[in-house]
């Protein structure tokens, strides 16, 4: 069956958001009194942040909150000169739009800073679902969030391929029975995308489109 639906993560899928998502988290955290690097939130590539926070300062779920709630505001404020897409991207997206297929976003950010994200790049209207954290009661890697997506879109799942960089995506796609399941070689090594369900592995954004429509 041809893919007619294509789902995409967000952080390090089509924003370069490592180095940047990172920094912005140390100086929320800085903010509130507190230290953790760079290089330690790097280790942990797409996980929500305040598990993380908790985690690793050994804080409570409110001091975390507090502290994720200044971080998101700090990413906001800072985005447009910190952020970037990821080479091919618009390209990607464009030609998957021309091609009259589904698109849809599902990360573990929250949905507003989602959108505000896509409408920094002129993506916003070629995305028919952006599914957040706060989007619905599923985080990925329940796949249970991309059935939520598809029943967005109107899509079917056994004609809808995924693509991100964590093994949280792989095995959220692999357990919603997607059949095309895309992992970035951006900040995972391909091992551990393959373990976790990955179909095929591209090094780039550029080798996407023949991959879900052959073209």
């Amino acid at each position: 069956m041809p893919i007619t639906t294509v789902l995409f993560d967000l952080d390090d899928t089509l924003t370069d958001a490592a180095e940047f998502g990172a920094s912005v988290l140390a100086a929320a955290i800085e903010q509130h009194g507190r230290a953790l690097s760079v290089e330690v939130i790097k280790q942990y590539p797409g996980a929500p942040y305040v598990p993380l926070i908790e985690r690793e300062l050994g804080v409570g779920t409110a001091e975390a909150t507090e502290i994720y709630a200044t971080y998101v505001g700090l990413y906001r404020d800072m985005m447009p000169g910190g952020l970037h897409q990821q080479a091919g991207a618009s390209g990607l997206l464009r030609a998957l739009a021309a091609r009259d297929v589904r698109i849809g976003l599902v990360t573990n950010k929250l949905e507003v800073l989602a959108r505000e994200i896509l409408d920094l790049y002129g993506w916003g209207p070629l995305f028919g679902a952006v599914v957040g954290q706060d989007s619905c009661a599923y985080r990925k890697p329940d796949p249970r969030i991309i059935e939520h997506a598809l029943g967005i879109l109107g899509g079917q799942a056994d004609a809808t391929a995924f693509v991100g960089d964590t093994p949280s995506d792989m095995q959220c796609a692999r357990g919603a029975a997607l059949p095309v399941v895309v992992g970035l070689l951006s900040t995972t090594h391909a091992s551990l995308l393959t373990e976790a369900g990955a179909t095929t592995l591209v090094p780039s954004l550029d080798g996407v489109l023949e991959v879900v429509v052959g073209a």
